[in-house]
Formats: C-alpha cells, sequence, structure tokens
C-alpha cells in the first residue's frame, strides 16, 4: 500500500465521521469532528486509492489525527485508523506525520491522552517517545462507568 498523505477540510466530515464510528466505542460526533477545523487546529490524513470510475470515489479515508497548537505546544486530540487497517503500521506513520507538522511548526512540547484499557495505544506512544505524565481520574466514559486517561508527553528537539 503507498498511502496518500495529506489534511483534511471540512469536504472529508463524511469520510471522517464513517472511520471515527468504526474505529471508536466513543466515537467524536459530528460536530465536534467540524469544530476542530480553525487557526489553531491541524491535521493530517492517509488515504489509499481505489479502482473506481467516478474521481470523487478514487480514494478511500484510511485514518487521520486532528490537533491543536497553542505556542509552543501541541496537543493530539485524536488519532484513528479504520478498522479494517489497523495492525499495518499507519498509526506510527500518522504520528510520525503529527511530529513533523509539529516540527514545522516550532512545537517543543507535545501531549495527549489515551485510555487507560488501550494498551496497544499505549505501547506505540511509548515507541514513539511519549512518557506517561500523569493521570485523569475517571475521564472516560465506558459501558459500565468510566476510566482513567493515562496523560503522555513528548519533548521534541530543538
Amino acid at each position: 500500500m503507498s498511502p496518500l498523505f495529506r489534511p483534511l477540510s471540512v469536504n472529508d466530515l463524511d469520510a471522517m465521521l464513517m472511520v471515527e464510528h468504526a474505529a471508536h466505542v466513543h466515537p467524536w460526533s459530528r460536530k465536534l469532528l467540524a469544530d476542530s477545523f480553525g487557526e489553531r487546529y491541524f491535521t493530517g490524513s492517509l488515504w489509499q486509492a481505489v479502482n473506481s470510475t467516478a474521481p470523487q470515489e478514487g480514494e478511500q479515508l484510511v485514518g487521520y489525527f486532528i490537533a491543536d497548537c497553542v505556542l509552543d505546544e501541541s496537543t493530539l486530540m485524536n488519532i484513528c485508523v479504520a478498522p479494517q487497517w489497523q495492525g499495518q503500521g499507519l498509526g506510527r506513520q500518522l504520528i510520525t506525520l503529527y511530529m513533523h507538522q509539529c516540527e514545522q511548526r516550532g512545537v517543543s512540547q507535545c501531549w495527549l491522552e489515551v485510555r487507560d484499557s488501550n494498551i496497544a495505544a499505549q505501547a506505540l506512544y511509548a515507541a514513539c517517545g511519549y512518557q506517561e505524565n500523569g493521570r485523569r481520574r475517571h475521564y472516560y466514559q465506558t459501558h459500565s462507568g468510566s476510566e482513567d486517561a493515562v496523560l503522555m508527553a513528548l519533548t521534541l528537539k530543538k
């Protein structure tokens, strides 16, 4: 697979929503996704070319990230890979793209929150240089109540 990288736009909301709902038990709403386009936000996405005669159907969204940037800090707010594409290193590619964009913006500190139960994501973030920095108790909804958010931080070299 040779994915196509590009920023997202509001025109991609339908595709984002499909991936979001397929990948997350508690997905972001269309409004929350739409509100993530603005001056302080930046995005990245991976698309796969598909065989189609219609140009608008020539690409399929595989995964994306949404981040914000304030001064020299950035928070990775959402990262998502469609379930059928998981386990192929695409999450790592998205994080690498995110970190590259952070470096271009002069970011020195990156932050993220991850569900305590999402061990695979925590391992990926740790492999990319993130370290646990704290916890937010009862931060995420679950079917049976709530679970903690693990806060992770990465310092970028300048």
